[in-house]
């Protein structure tokens, strides 16, 4: 396989301050909501945003993503983002779970670029993005 076959568009993410690609085949959309999730008293459930008249069920991103990176990594990987600090919802195609989404700090793209196998990263602007799988 030449590295033109192996060539897609990626989504770029800012999860406490590590920046990790994930296929944008796998976004359905994207969208900024500093807003607060709607409360247990106003809705009876929580973590809810509503987007272009859509419920969006908001997950913590280690709940949906998986990361090649290393053990060592895992507790700062698992740290959950504060709303205040993530603005940005990133919502996952639909599959067995519809509507499901994550907030993430920043945004990077889409952009096009070459993943090899044996990284567990790609090189987009000068910066080294962590691959990223949905679960």
């Amino acid at each position: 396989m030449s590295s033109l076959d192996n060539q897609e568009y990626w989504l770029g993410l800012r999860i406490n301050g590590e920046r990790y690609a994930l296929p944008a085949s796998h976004v359905y959309s994207v969208f900024l909501c500093p807003e607060v999730e709607q409360s247990i008293k106003e809705l009876k459930i929580s973590g809810v945003v509503v987007h272009e008249g859509e419920p969006v069920y908001l997950r913590n991103h280690f709940q949906l993503l998986r990361t090649g990176r290393g053990v060592e990594s895992m507790a700062h990987w698992q740290q959950v983002l504060k709303r205040d600090h993530a603005p940005w919802v990133v919502v996952l195609k639909d599959g067995t779970d519809k509507g499901l989404g994550f907030r993430v700090n920043n945004i990077v793209g889409p952009f096009h670029s070459s993943a090899f196998p044996e990284t567990p990263f790609l090189h987009h602007n000068g910066s080294d993005f962590y691959l990223v799988e949905v679960l």
